[in-house]
């Protein structure tokens, strides 16, 4: 495909300009004395801050006009949106979905979507990379092609600098149409060196978090637009944990965005829950996906109770507790002797071995001095 071929490329591919913006330091030079001097600091403009309302200026409720949703019950314009989870388990795949569903106005993950302008700033993938998949997606989607209302900014390998993706950014939208949402994908690529406050971003320090995520909220200032962020959680057991604290390094990651996402594997191979904390409305749900690249694909008859844990491997589709169960007569036998049902099921040894120690936990099944048992106090 070439450079030129989709319109989500057109706006984004002067890489020359980012050579030079972004370099204008906070001080300049006094040429006749060489000293370094610095600038004054710029006048403020009252007028680029919103009135301050007094009650009796407050509309009827009937009349307040409430930020649309960009997936209902998800995502409202100019919310800022934390996605984590483990590493390889797709959460650039969660956004590439997502944001070819709500350019196209098509359901994501059974939520309907309100079509609107996307933009993908893609800091990891190369852009040929980026382009073969948003195209896979497309088409497997059932379009032909890319909808044109989805931009891609590949900077990989270009700049990771904050303040030059923020400046150059804020002067390519002039030529775009208002856009709904824009994503950053990855975090942890970012060197904010230039930006205001300087130093390298410590995601361990609440104060650099805090800062990193109000900077990038510039993106979407002027046009109010949503933002979708990447991020991961911590390594280690985090079954316990509870799903808004798992993102690795300062909780400032949890405190501050208005939406989190967090991705865990689910019990079964290739598929995943998302778990949801909101500001501003009531949480969703979690959802469970199963991934069938590059497609991500709502699984409403999995268990979103079903976590994977940890140090365990995924089971495969055709095996699950109910497999087990129902291989396990009404009286107590034999571990050798359930595995041998088990077995003629199509379920592997490992897998059994897995099965029969979560149902030990849960208390599905008991072991007694006969052999294994359903637990009939359970309601099985």
């Amino acid at each position: 495909m070439q450079d030129d071929s989709s319109n989500f490329t057109k706006f984004f591919t002067d890489t020359s300009v980012l050579e030079d913006i972004g370099t204008n330091g906070r001080n300049h030079s006094d040429e006749a004395s060489g000293e370094s001097k610095a600038m004054p600091s710029p006048e403020v403009d009252s007028t680029i801050l919103p009135p301050i309302l007094s009650g009796k200026d407050f509309p009827p409720l009937w009349e307040l006009e409430s930020r649309p949703f960009l997936v209902d019950g998800m995502i409202q314009k100019s919310d800022t949106v934390l996605l984590t989870s483990p590493a390889k388990v797709g959460k650039s795949f969660i956004w590439a979905n997502m944001a070819i569903n709500i350019a196209t106005g098509t359901p994501f993950l059974g939520k309907q979507t309100t079509q609107s302008n996307v933009l993908i700033i893609d800091l990891e993938l190369r852009r040929d990379v980026a382009i073969d998949r948003l195209t896979n997606i497309a088409n497997k989607l059932g379009f032909d092609k890319v909808p044109e209302n989805l931009y891609l900014w590949s900077l990989a390998r270009h700049t990771y600098r904050l303040n030059t993706i923020i400046e150059v950014l804020h002067s390519r939208l002039q030529q775009l149409p208002e856009i709904g949402l824009i994503v950053v994908d990855p975090l942890y690529v970012i060197d904010r060196s230039d930006a205001e406050g300087g130093g390298e971003f410590d995601e361990n320090n609440a104060h650099s978090v805090t800062r990193l995520i109000i900077e990038l909220e510039q993106l979407t200032t002027e046009q109010g637009s949503a933002l979708g962020l990447v991020h991961h959680t911590r390594k280690g057991n985090l079954n316990s944990t509870d799903s808004m604290d798992r993102s690795s390094g300062s909780s400032a990651f949890s405190r501050y965005p208005s939406v989190i996402m967090n991705v865990s594997r689910h019990e079964i191979d290739n598929c995943g829950i998302i778990e949801f904390t909101t500001r501003n409305f009531k949480s969703p749900s979690p959802i469970c996906y199963e991934m069938k690249a590059p497609l991500v694909l709502e699984r409403p008859d999995l268990d979103s109770t079903k976590f994977r844990r940890y140090g365990n491997a995924g089971i495969s589709e055709v095996v699950s507790q109910d497999v087990a169960l129902k291989a396990l007569p009404n009286h107590a036998v034999s571990k050798q002797e359930w595995f041998a049902r088990c077995r003629s099921a199509g379920v592997k040894e490992s897998e059994f071995l897995q099965l029969v120690d979560e149902m030990l936990s849960s208390g599905l099944v008991i072991e007694t001095k006969d052999g294994f048992a359903k637990n009939t106090g359970a309601g099985i």
